[in-house]
């Protein structure tokens, strides 16, 4: 266990298998994982083959020891570096909350679904996500941002494995006036329903997060802060809301760098600051920092910011500058402070 929990062990850990029991009996989940075990033997390579065998022998262990009716997640991970790796198991039992949600709170959860194999009729379940979709699926089901999205028959607040019907639309949508009148109606509880694991955060519309999903016929296009995308599939619905969200960054991104220029050109005390990442690091440390706008790839900053969260941190993704217009020409990074402040005074 200590070698585990030291930092050079950690770093290297990878969570390579997720399971989620909602509400199955010990011994059913130990059916369950030992099921998953027996499918993992046709996975091709070795390595790989004795890491899910050893996840999913420990997991059926821990789960023989657990209370029956337990809603918990199983996270396996190990250090795949190593050739002999082996890997641990952590439990991490859902609060009262997430467990009211999950158990017919009226969210859905979305993955790979699987029923006890000596109870096919039974109305427990559990999820399990493999390899990159488990990390994927954790990161998603503990912090994912959520969209609205309408669908033919109905509202709808989800982020990519969880999801919530919020009111059913009534009379078909033919025109963008119906779909702006109905979008109008839509505030934070009223209906829009909140799917967060950690208190009660219902969104609010903004200019991306809204759009139609399958197939729709109206009278004339849509404006830009409602997107419309011919899938019923959760995945790529939360695909495209994803590039939504990415392009509506960059335009705030170059928003804010029009700004810091015309600023420049008056000669006023910087109250945005883009490119160095020194004056970023000065104004993160002095709490000066409101909002960053920066690059996917400026890995250590966005995980220590998102940590520490004292700073609305908007992750913008992609290679193609071509797409990023003057936040790609200014070092793929700017921020706002809470007042105007010369760095330079300050050691940047």
């Amino acid at each position: 266990k200590d070698q585990y929990h030291s930092p050079g062990r950690r770093a290297n850990m990878e969570l390579l298998v997720l399971v989620l029991n909602a509400g199955m009996a010990s011994a059913d989940l130990a059916a369950t994982l030992d099921k998953l075990k027996e499918q993992s033997k046709s996975i091709g390579a070795h390595k790989k083959r004795q890491l899910f065998w050893d996840a999913y022998t420990k997991m059926a262990s821990k789960a023989n020891n657990l209370a029956d009716g337990t809603f918990c997640f199983f996270k396996y991970s190990a250090d795949t570096s190593k050739d002999d790796a082996e890997g641990d198991v952590e439990v991490v039992e859902l609060t009262k909350r997430q467990k009211g949600m999950v158990s017919g709170g009226g969210v859905d959860v979305l993955g790979p679904k699987f029923k006890p194999p000596e109870d096919p009729s039974s109305k427990t379940v559990a999820y399990a996500w493999m390899e990159d979709a488990a990390q994927t699926a954790w990161d998603d089901l503990m912090h994912g941002e959520p969209c609205i999205y309408i669908t033919p028959d109905a509202v709808w607040v989800g982020t990519r494995h969880k999801r919530a019907m919020c009111k059913a639309v009534g009379s078909p949508l033919k025109s963008v006036k119906d779909v702006e009148k109905l979008i109008a109606e839509l505030k934070p509880d009223a209906p829009l329903r909140s799917v967060s694991f950690h208190g009660n955060e219902p969104p609010g519309v903004n200019a991306y997060n809204v759009f139609l999903a399958g197939s729709f016929k109206l009278d004339g296009p849509l404006p830009s802060t409602i997107g419309v995308v011919n899938t019923t599939s959760t995945n790529e619905m939360y695909d495209y809301f994803a590039q939504r969200k990415n392009t509506s960054n960059v335009e705030d991104a170059n928003r804010l760098i029009a700004t810091m220029l015309a600023d420049v050109g008056k000669g006023l005390t910087p109250l945005i600051c883009a490119s160095s990442t020194k004056e970023a690091s000065v104004a993160y440390k002095s709490a000066l920092m409101k909002k960053i706008y920066l690059h996917e790839s400026m890995r250590k900053f966005i995980a220590k910011a998102k940590e520490d969260g004292q700073v609305e941190v908007c992750v913008i993704e992609g290679d193609d500058e071509s797409k990023m217009g003057a936040f790609a020409q200014y070092g793929k990074l700017v921020f706002e402070m809470f007042y105007r402040c010369d760095l330079t005074t300050m050691g940047a």
